[in-house]
């Protein structure tokens, strides 16, 4: 997953084991949806579990999906579950927790059904991230992340399912779901297949209007929707930018075994209607569903979500979906069992995103020296000592759940690390790249690692100084010194000024805070323009021009301060030391000075230039 907070996923469910209760001489779990009628902004789910053999049985809908790790309780949006025997008689259920319906009297079980509220719109608080939810919006889009919905019945999760779905005749499916009537005479009716509820769970529905652009590359068959409220974006206008990002990153998986479909989800909302200031996408096995805001134009889809969300999306087929551990590859949905190894999933994910664009030529090195110099920061705000693998392992629990962002930060870092240490031990020839590349060799798609040991399969495979790393950076608390790594490589510190605001830099590196209390502070981090205002380290900022200001409000005024200009009468209250003080001054452009990471310029035969170049260049 990678959620976007104006800051930001992955799924890959990959199979578990249990022991079946419901009768396997007619063993397919027949579901059914009818999207043309909607009652109260719901619709009702109808399910038929074959033949149940036992007094009693209990269907789960979903606490948590796997990429999201938070929990999601999709149950809350669970109505009126009712339960039938063969004559039509209800039969006695009883509710055991937001996410559980225990049914008596089973073996006379005929169906079962229930209506399901959407997330997109409901008033209830809830955790799930938009690109994990659901939206039902009759005769104009059915946003169908599927745990939201379906459901399985407890110690039966690999039956096989078929799903039918009733739908507007002018809104059409994109879905990785195998779509059983590729027949159909008419677009009113789907029917999907899945070998096991895994399948379900892990391949959303989209219904829309027709809004897709479809395209193979590198034998990769990939289909893009998108549903726009207010039809600002085409499908056809984002074709030729993502199909040059697959074609790189296909290019840069060049040897493995990775997918042969593709299928991007897009839901543009409206800001006007959704005052969402978290969005992003949700990986799954092979296809992912995004949310940006319609508002964006056609160069921030292409830079933000293309080229940045969607593209770390697509590298999770790799991890986990053919690199994955046992709690991934047979995951709990209602008791989650959590990996140690989101450096992994998410981490190695993002720094393959980075990468594969400096190595197919489509950024320079340096703009990707900076994007690692950003990560490098970024990271800082976050506890840098913490053991990366306990924070994984523990990451529902709220000490560690405030982490979580670090993923995509030092996360990608540990990549970076990685590889650089590889190349060196190699001589060049052998990269993070080529490890991931051995590791989905040696387990795959159907073969889960065990958590605990995968971390010394890694050494044996590669060099003593790589557990030496994971010991100190990894599972250790040990902060990892960037500067000497990327010495290595010929990467160096320079101190240099650059324009600064009131608020953000020209990098877009902010001078506040926020404390425990949601009071907003200025850092230590010095600028001439607050220098002038008389703004010192540890204010506590109140009002901007006779504003109030708080976490909620921030945004707007770091954004109206990017229009200031000479002339302007610039007024902050700030508390100092449990004093009000008013601070004027009239407009200054600021600077501020920065260290910034640097390519040192080295003849071709300088062993740091090598390094470097296998570094970046080598596949």
């Amino acid at each position: 997953m990678k959620k976007i907070l104006f800051f930001a996923i992955t799924i890959a469910f990959l199979g578990s084991c249990a022991t079946s209760n419901i009768n396997k001489k007619d063993n397919t779990i027949q579901v059914s949806m009818d999207l043309n009628n909607i009652f109260d902004d719901k619709i009702k789910v109808e399910v038929n579990p074959s033949k149940i053999n036992q007094r009693s049985i209990v269907y789960q809908i979903p606490a948590i999906v796997p990429g999201t790790y938070a929990m999601s309780d999709y149950g809350q949006f669970v109505s009126d579950l009712k339960a039938f025997d063969y004559d039509g008689n209800e039969l006695t259920v009883s509710k055991l927790d937001p996410n559980s319906w225990q049914i008596n009297e089973a073996q006379k079980l005929d169906k079962i059904s229930y209506w399901v509220d959407d997330t997109f719109d409901s008033e209830k608080k809830h955790g799930i991230y938009v690109m994990a939810g659901t939206n039902i919006e009759a005769d104009k889009n059915f946003f169908l992340n599927l745990p939201g919905f379906v459901g399985y019945f407890k110690g039966n999760k690999e039956m096989p399912y078929n799903l039918t779905i009733n739908h507007p005749e002018n809104l059409y499916e994109t879905s990785s779901l195998i779509n059983k009537n590729i027949t159909k005479e008419n677009n009113t009716k789907d029917v999907f297949y899945a070998s096991r509820y895994d399948e379900i769970s892990d391949n959303p529905i989209m219904y829309a209007p027709l809004n897709t652009v479809n395209f193979t590359v590198n034998g990769v068959a990939v289909s893009l929707a998108v549903y726009s409220p207010n039809n600002i974006h085409n499908a056809k206008d984002m074709e030729a930018d993502l199909k040059k990002m697959v074609e790189a990153q296909t290019n840069f998986l060049e040897g493995f075994s990775t997918t042969n479909e593709y299928n991007i989800l897009v839901y543009l909302f409206d800001p006007k209607v959704y005052n969402w200031q978290s969005f992003g996408a949700l990986e799954h096995l092979s296809s992912t569903t995004v949310v940006f805001p319609e508002t964006y134009s056609k160069e921030q889809l292409t830079n933000g979500m293309i080229n940045g969300t969607v593209s770390h999306e697509f590298f999770h087929i790799v991890t986990p979906l053919s690199v994955h551990s046992e709690e991934i590859h047979s995951f709990d949905f209602n008791t989650p069992n959590m990996s140690q190894h989101l450096w992994m999933y998410e981490g190695i994910t993002e720094y393959f995103a980075n990468l594969f664009q400096v190595n197919q030529g489509l950024i320079s090195e340096q703009e990707f020296i900076d994007e690692m110099k950003g990560k490098i920061a970024s990271s800082m705000r976050y506890n840098d000592t913490m053991s990366f693998t306990k924070m994984s392992k523990n990451i529902l629990e709220d000490k560690y759940a405030k982490n979580y962002g670090n993923v995509y930060q030092k996360g990608a870092l540990i990549g970076m690390s990685l590889d650089i240490l590889l190349r060196e031990e190699s001589e060049g020839k052998y990269g993070v790249r080529d490890l991931m590349k051995d590791l989905s060799n040696k387990f795959g798609q159907n073969k889960p690692f065990k958590d605990d040991e995968i971390l010394d399969e890694i050494v044996a495979m590669t060099y003593p100084s790589i557990g030496t790393f994971f010991d100190k950076h990894l599972t250790g608390n040990v902060a990892i010194d960037y500067d000497a790594l990327l010495a290595k490589v010929g990467i160096v510190k320079k101190k240099e000024n650059i324009d600064a605001g009131y608020f953000l830099d020209s990098n877009r590196q902010i001078f506040i805070s926020a404390n425990q209390k949601q009071e907003i502070f200025f850092t230590n981090r010095k600028n001439t323009a607050l220098a002038a205002l008389g703004v010192k380290s540890g204010d506590v900022l109140k009002s901007v021009n006779g504003t109030d200001i708080n976490l909620q409000n921030i945004r707007t005024f770091i954004g109206q301060s990017l229009q200031w200009k000479e002339g302007d009468k610039i007024t902050f209250e700030v508390i100092r030391n449990g004093e009000n003080v008013k601070l004027e001054s009239d407009f200054v452009k600021g600077t501020t000075e920065i260290e910034n990471l640097v390519i040192e310029e080295l003849p071709e035969s300088n062993p740091k230039k090598k390094l470097r170049d296998a570094w970046l260049k080598a596949l």
